[in-house]
């Protein structure tokens, strides 16, 4: 593997890892439904298993979001390969998007539950506020599209004006 790979891979395994972990102790230790404190008055856990996409959209249309959902991780990785060495931004965003995609992926394709269905097990839930129940997995792909964002506005430009002027020096230099 080239190093440039290696801090991708790491983040996106790393990621892949606490999600799964996560997610696997709460099957183990809780019932459908059960709730336990954890930080008072802002979160606790609650143990849910969500049928759709997000906010548990398109349940009854699964084929829709795995296929939406396959598509963007293989597209991703494909704008990770690519762009790898950019920016560590898009670097970082990307890897995040991907760790949680996959996170959430392994869930619909290997969790099911007591009716058959396939689930992604979701356990935090704020208290402060009426919000979905969420994972870590949805906490990555949140802050990576956030960051993603945050690259697009405010460094894009610049990264694209940078990598110009290198190749027209690079063109300079080559007499063409």
């Amino acid at each position: 593997m080239q190093k440039r790979y290696l801090a991708p891979v790491l983040i996106i395994a790393g990621i892949l890892a606490v999600d799964q972990i996560t997610k696997a102790v709460v099957r183990a230790t809780m019932e459908v439904g059960e709730t336990r404190p954890f930080l008072p008055h802002l979160m606790q856990f609650t143990y849910w298993q969500n049928r759709g996409a997000s906010f548990g959209i398109l349940a009854e249309h699964r084929w829709v979001y795995m296929l939406l959902s396959a598509a963007a991780l293989v597209i991703m990785t494909v704008l990770l390969c690519k762009y790898v060495s950019r920016h560590p931004l898009l670097t970082t965003a990307l890897s995040f998007l991907i760790g949680g995609g996959a996170g959430n992926m392994i869930d619909r394709l290997f969790v099911t539950d007591e009716m058959g269905y396939k689930v992604v097990t979701d356990f935090f839930e704020f208290t402060f506020v009426d919000f979905a129940i969420f994972n870590v997995a949805d906490i990555f792909i949140t802050f990576g599209a956030v960051l993603l964002g945050v690259y697009i506005v405010f460094f894009e430009g610049k990264v694209e004006k940078r990598l110009r002027a290198r190749e027209e020096e690079s063109h300079d230099g080559d007499g063409t």
